[in-house]
């Protein structure tokens, strides 16, 4: 039977950027993804970049979309339009993703695609874990084990089945090879509770294809449609519909570290921002947190789970925090247009400018989220 120091779930940002850090601390890693890689997940790819210093390199450019986005336009549910400037990087998750598996790779991990985690048995001498991959299923032992491996995460729910929820929220975006009255430099916002009753709705260019997209908890289908229809006429968008991709989950969103020797990351962790819009910053830093976790338990003898909820305190009670402001502004139309207001909006961009310039000085692991 094979054995490793950390055997890493899901080949994702937290994921590949747990593998990383625990193959350059000198730990056998095994990092394993269930589908055939590079793939693609439904996701933004849209993040402010200080997730290079997150991820531990800066991005070449084959790695990022040919058009750059570097300002914003929120539209209010009134109707008033904000325009700022705000650099982001853009890109495909199937090509970051890929690049960040080699990056786990350079530095030491055994990765393997098409291995998909099947059950996993907390043990006194460590987690017995079995994986069904190409050449059939095999158990392996691990000292330690991440679950990195989503919103719909296999992991969270061996540890904790009540998480799931019943009901699914979810996101939808339809991707448009054509024309459209909008700026390919752009990520157009749109904060109205009849585009989405969870956060902003979005519009944007990825390469050659507009992505026109939305979240909802239920009537996800209504919610997209109508959205869909107000760019195609606002903004004359026109052209082929290459195709429609998206996911839902029902577990829950509130945040869950795992347990014992059983660390979670990123979105299995329940780290996903609605109020910034946000989750991918959160699960890289999560990941390196988990590996840092896992070293102070090696060094101190304290249990891991216990070092990395102190480790992720900051972050933890950030997203709480965060989820409550969104419950809040999202309960009316008129707290929505309020959280928007002119003095809210100066106060709030204020806020950002110094915290990107402190970002430029604190350590990768203080990085303050953004935005506010």
């Amino acid at each position: 039977m094979n054995t490793y120091d950390v055997t890493v779930v899901g080949g994702g940002i937290a994921g590949s950027v747990a593998a990383q850090f625990a193959a350059r601390a000198g730990l056998k890693t095994l990092l394993i993804e269930k589908l055939k890689t590079p793939r693609n997940k439904a996701c933004s790819g849209i993040q402010f970049p200080y997730l290079e210093r997150l991820v531990g390199r800066r991005a070449p450019r084959e790695v990022l979309c040919r058009n750059e986005l570097l300002k914003v336009e929120m539209v209010t549910p009134g109707g008033r339009v904000v325009r700022g400037r705000m650099r982001m990087l853009n890109f495909w998750r199937s090509t970051f993703d890929s690049w960040l598996n080699s990056l786990a790779g350079n530095a030491g991990a055994e990765f393997c695609d098409e291995a998909r985690l099947t059950g996993f048995r907390v043990e006194d001498l460590g987690i017995e874990v079995r994986v069904a991959a190409k050449n059939g299923e095999r158990s392996l032992r691990t000292r330690y084990l991440i679950g990195a491996d989503g919103l719909n995460s296999g992991v969270r729910r061996s540890l904790r089945p009540t998480d799931s929820k019943g009901k699914a929220s979810g996101a939808l975006n339809y991707y448009f090879a054509g024309a459209a009255d909008l700026d390919p430099n752009t990520l157009y916002m749109f904060y109205s509770r009849e585009f989405s009753p969870l956060m902003f709705a979005w519009v944007y260019k990825k390469d050659d294809w507009w992505v026109v997209g939305t979240g909802a908890d239920k009537n996800l289908l209504d919610y997209a449609r109508r959205l869909l229809k107000y760019v195609q006429e606002k903004y004359a968008l026109r052209g082929e519909l290459v195709k429609k991709e998206g996911f839902s989950s029902p577990l829950e969103f509130s945040v869950y570290l795992g347990q014992g020797m059983v660390l979670l990351a990123g979105d299995a962790a329940g780290l996903v921002d609605l109020y910034r819009g946000l989750g991918m910053d959160n699960a890289a830093l999560s990941g390196r947190l988990a590996v840092k976790a896992i070293l102070e338990s090696e060094s101190t003898g304290c249990a891991p789970i216990l070092a990395y909820q102190r480790l992720m305190r900051r972050v933890v009670h950030k997203t709480a925090e965060n989820a409550r402001r969104q419950a809040a502004r999202y309960a009316t139309d008129e707290a929505l247009n309020r959280s928007l207001s002119y003095p809210n909006l100066m106060k709030d961009g204020l806020l950002m400018l110094s915290a990107a310039q402190l970002n430029k000085v604190l350590p990768a692991e203080r990085t303050i989220m953004l935005p506010l």
